[in-house]
């Protein structure tokens, strides 16, 4: 099973961002202290799911930058209650296209975002309890916010 390397997604997110973004891997994983978000995407033909999760302020990151936020004007979004929509929009459109590396031999389809990893599909919340591999990255972005990524593969 190949599985995405950090210059596959440093070029996949540079392009879309438009901002230098570097993927490094990392081994042990890079400790989470943030808050998470889980991105669920279904892998075909198999139907299984392969899951995202990172640092809600680096996906945010993503999403701000690709709509022209500012940092601050991204840290403000996010601690309304309620996430703004149209950072929520982008931050769906920059993980639907991620969806071209979350799985390089077989077609990937976003199935969506979830903060509670409890509230996962089922099949997902497998992949999240007991991945077969896991590749973890810490992520840097030019003028934002970084953090920390893995892609978990449930074979």
């Amino acid at each position: 099973m190949a599985e995405p390397s950090s210059s596959v997604m440093t070029r996949l997110f540079t392009d879309l961002i438009g901002h230098n973004i570097s993927f490094s891997e990392q081994s042990p994983p890079v400790e989470l202290k943030s808050e998470q978000l889980y991105c669920v995407y279904q892998i075909k033909p198999m139907d299984s799911a392969r899951v995202i999760r990172a640092d809600m302020s680096l996906l945010s990151s993503f999403a701000g930058a690709l709509i022209g936020l500012s940092p601050e004007a991204i840290k403000q979004r996010v601690a309304e209650p309620q996430l703004d929509e149209s950072l929520r929009d982008a931050l769906h459109e920059v993980m639907n296209i991620a969806s071209r590396v979350v799985s390089l031999e077989h077609r990937a389809v976003f199935k969506g975002i979830y903060a509670d990893p409890g509230s996962l599909p089922a099949d997902a919340r497998n992949t999240l309890r007991d991945p077969c591999y896991t590749s973890y990255f810490n992520v840097k972005i030019d003028g934002y916010e970084g953090g920390a990524l893995a892609v978990l593969a449930p074979y």
